[in-house]
């Protein structure tokens, strides 16, 4: 950064030097003053010095994103009037939505054509009496792709059955001892009449995917990923209904800054790398999520926030026909007493109540004493956790494969005992149990 003069009208904030340097000369050659800034981490002290008129900004970048930017603007007095721009080449209309709703003055995708991009620019500042009318915000929704329902025999309009395919963790190795509890890792199923929703992809996914195959009950499906850990996604590969044309598959993930949605779907489905070795068959839905409100379907909403793990982690909270449920297999709930309470409170009044918690409890309460906040949360916080938040039934995950079966039955029944004389439940799933619940 070169410039020293300080009228800048536009800075523009980008790490990636070929596009930033595009924008600007597109800009500059318009007459308007810009500095251009590659390193997120200097942007706002950079616009509180220069307090341009607009600021154009990417979304993904290292340091800070180009929402949190955002926010810290509108958050400060001195600066909050400004415009603000959005451009991304993450054109997809989640995103959009998402940027609008918060208030961004615009939302221009990469690649863009610079005459229009320029009468855009003019337009926001002022500069045209033609202004171009921006897209509307409307309510952020995943668009249920149209295709054709099978329905699931088996239940009927007013339940849903919720079963564990997997609910181990990954431990440093294998294990070579078998488990009444099961040896899959994490994922879940969750059927109603007309939908299926399986939440990770660790190996417990396979399984599943071999049922469905069989009972050709749904042709349409949801996997939601909550981060790109093997725990949670090794399973995906070898998922069947992805090598069959009749299948639409919708994965729903976050983004993290080491890897995108799409990239985890590119090396693990398309890539040489991929477990079988050649491209799926089925149609395929790419949904990227942020903390947001989102309708899947008619009968099912959904709810993200971000989950107490390393890595980007959402969690998913489901409200299906008037229940709900949350899935949060790797997230942890710290020991009462502690400066990071906010955590507990937030998950705390997202889950007040809910009819069912999935919930992460790799340690038993001794080895939480040695290994907390390394991201995984024990049984007995998590069953208190339950208890104060009337949450009606838990459903523990994330087991330490680690741990024998004398030592799981151990940590279930602790766990019980703190249920006693309360309205909420603890009920442990072993690998393929399935539990039926009523909804509506």
């Amino acid at each position: 950064m070169a410039e020293t003069n300080e009228n800048f009208e536009i800075i523009i904030i980008d790490d990636d030097p070929m596009t930033g340097e595009l924008t600007k000369e597109v800009l500059q050659d318009e007459g308007f003053n810009v500095l251009l800034i590659d390193d997120s981490m200097k942007a706002i002290e950079n616009i509180k010095k220069f307090k341009p008129k607009l600021v154009i900004c990417d979304i993904m970048m290292p340091g800070i994103n180009g929402m949190e930017i955002y926010k810290r603007i509108k958050s400060d007095p001195e600066i909050k009037n400004m415009k603000f721009i959005i451009l991304s080449g993450k054109s997809y209309e989640s995103e959009k939505q998402k940027a609008l709703n918060m208030g961004v003055d615009y939302f221009i995708s990469k690649p863009y054509d610079p005459p229009k991009f320029i009468e855009i620019i003019k337009s926001i500042l002022g500069n045209s009496k033609t202004p171009p009318p921006p897209p509307s915000p409307t309510k952020p929704s995943i668009e249920e792709p149209v295709v054709k329902m099978n329905l699931n025999e088996e239940l009927d309009l007013s339940s849903i059955r919720v079963t564990a395919w997997g609910i181990r963790g990954l431990g440093e190795k294998l294990p070579n001892s078998q488990s009444i509890f099961g040896r899959q890792t994490i994922s879940f199923s969750i059927e109603t009449k007309k939908d299926i929703l399986i939440l990770d992809a660790g190996s417990g996914i396979v399984e599943l995917g071999e049922k469905i195959i069989k009972n050709q009950s749904y042709v349409n499906i949801w996997i939601f990923i909550t981060h790109f850990h093997m725990d949670n996604t090794i399973g995906i590969g070898h998922f069947r209904p992805l090598f069959d044309p009749k299948y639409t598959i919708n994965i729903v993930g976050p983004n993290d800054t080491e890897k995108s949605l799409k990239d985890f779907v590119k090396s693990s489905l398309f890539s040489s790398f991929s477990s079988k070795g050649i491209p799926p068959k089925a149609k395929i839905n790419l949904y990227e999520v942020l903390e947001e409100n989102y309708e899947i379907s008619e009968d099912i909403k959904m709810a993200t926030m971000y989950s107490n793990h390393p890595t980007t982690t959402m969690i998913y909270l489901f409200n299906i026909k008037g229940f709900k449920l949350a899935f949060a297999p790797d997230s942890e709930i710290w020991e009462e007493a502690t400066a990071f309470q906010d955590y507990n409170e937030r998950l705390g009044r997202f889950t007040q109540g809910f009819d069912l918690l999935i919930h992460d409890c790799y340690f038993n309460d001794n080895d939480y004493k040695t290994m907390h906040h390394k991201g995984h949360s024990s049984i007995e916080i998590v069953s208190l956790f339950s208890v104060k938040n009337k949450i009606k039934n838990l459903i523990p995950v994330n087991i330490n494969p680690a741990y024998s079966d004398e030592a799981i039955k151990e940590m279930i029944d602790k766990s019980l005992k703190i249920f006693e004389g309360t309205q909420s439940k603890l009920n442990f799933l072993k690998e393929n149990d399935s539990q039926i619940f009523n909804i509506g």
